[in-house]
């Protein structure tokens, strides 16, 4: 019995440690997203989708993940959301120095809110609304609206915003059609190529019904623990064994690409499932 339970514990204590270890271990994912609905101008191009921050670094400053973006070049970044944690001002000086580091990429930067903002926004209005002026002036804050790019106008980005009791429940009063079309209607989009940027991919029958091209997602921070097979250990809804925590998957006319997030929050703990850079490729 005792080689059995101290067989047990250090099992456990080395599955821990590898844990740990491996939310150091920042990777980058390739997608390449073939469609006839691509436009000529976006043919080529590429995203680099950034989820799920929640204040950490990658070495100092985040030195590894700005590395990595260079090393990538995109024509585009996303922060698909919850680039804090939503408690309090405190977090604020990592917020603007991430916005300023990114900014100086020199590459457009599209950023949609996530749960955690919502929850900044709710618990802590001042601290909010200065995270919202300060990246409104620096980057393209998408807080359900939309971005078409001047080299690029066949495509049109839309950033929906979520309540955050939406992170939680069902969408039984087709609020996402609603705000989808508004959006698309101001944009004027028309046969436009549609891509949304939506944190919770909870939702993916919804924004494929909204008819968007592509969805990036993340929040679900790849399961926390992945079995293969199986799927994500637990999401943030505390779903067992979920199959869409990461990668692509397809709804109707819509592809969705999930991302399993740079960071964390609470337990320094992914197994299976480095963080991760996305990028996003398009060709005809």
């Amino acid at each position: 019995m005792k080689i059995i339970l101290t067989s047990c514990f250090a099992g456990g204590l080395v599955t821990l440690l590898y844990g740990i270890l491996e939310t150091k271990l920042l990777s980058v994912t390739e997608y390449t997203l073939k469609s006839e609905r691509v436009p000529k101008g976006l043919k080529g191009k590429s995203i680099a989708l950034i989820s799920d921050v929640h204040g950490i670094n990658h070495g100092k400053e985040n030195v590894r993940l700005f590395d990595c973006l260079r090393k990538i070049n995109p024509d585009y970044i996303v922060i698909c959301g919850d680039l804090i944690n939503g408690r309090g001002a405190k977090e604020l000086k990592f917020a603007f120095g991430f916005i300023r580091k990114i900014k100086k990429l020199g590459i457009p930067v599209i950023y949609t809110l996530g749960n955690h903002e919502e929850k900044l926004r709710k618990h802590y209005v001042k601290p909010f609304r200065k995270l919202k002026r300060f990246a409104k002036k620096r980057i393209i804050l998408l807080n359900n609206r939309y971005y078409r790019p001047k080299d690029c106008p066949d495509t049109v980005f839309v950033g929906l915003n979520l309540p955050l009791w939406m992170y939680h429940g069902h969408d039984e009063k087709g609020l996402i059609k609603r705000r989808t079309d508004k959006i698309i209607e101001k944009a004027k989009a028309g046969d436009c190529f549609k891509i949304l940027v939506a944190h919770d991919p909870e939702h993916i029958k919804e924004y494929a019904e909204s008819g968007y091209d592509v969805c990036l997602s993340g929040h679900l921070h790849g399961g926390i623990i992945y079995i293969p097979f199986l799927g994500g250990l637990i999401t943030p809804r505390f779903q067992f064994f979920h199959k869409k925590v990461k990668g692509v998957h397809v709804q109707g006319n819509m592809k969705m690409i999930i991302s399993r997030g740079v960071g964390w929050h609470d337990v320094p703990v992914r197994i299976f499932n480095r963080p991760e850079i996305v990028v996003v490729k398009f060709e005809r």
